[in-house]
């Protein structure tokens, strides 16, 4: 990253990273709202909210990017179990 970079500039690259893996993002004013990420069928919703400053979104994306990489791991390490051979 550059020093020179400007919030804005590192929210907008992070907001193409998103995208990249997946993401439809949606900019929004959420109100009460919690900003984050949800899945409706294949599709990868990530919301921002509108109402805060760009570094608080640019916070908010990059907590629900972990957050999202966190879930993959978890499930990428549970190793699924043979049934079959578990039953007595």
């Amino acid at each position: 990253m550059n020093q020179d970079d400007t919030v804005v500039a590192r929210l907008r690259r992070r907001i193409r990273q998103a995208k990249s893996a997946g993401f439809q993002v949606r900019m929004e004013v959420l109100d009460d709202e919690q900003a984050g990420w949800c899945q409706v069928g294949r599709t990868r919703i990530l919301f921002v909210n509108l109402s805060n400053t760009a570094a608080e979104q640019l916070a908010q994306v990059e907590e629900t990017l972990r957050d999202f990489a966190d879930s993959v791991s978890r499930a990428e390490a549970v190793e699924p179990v043979d049934i079959g051979k578990t039953a007595a």
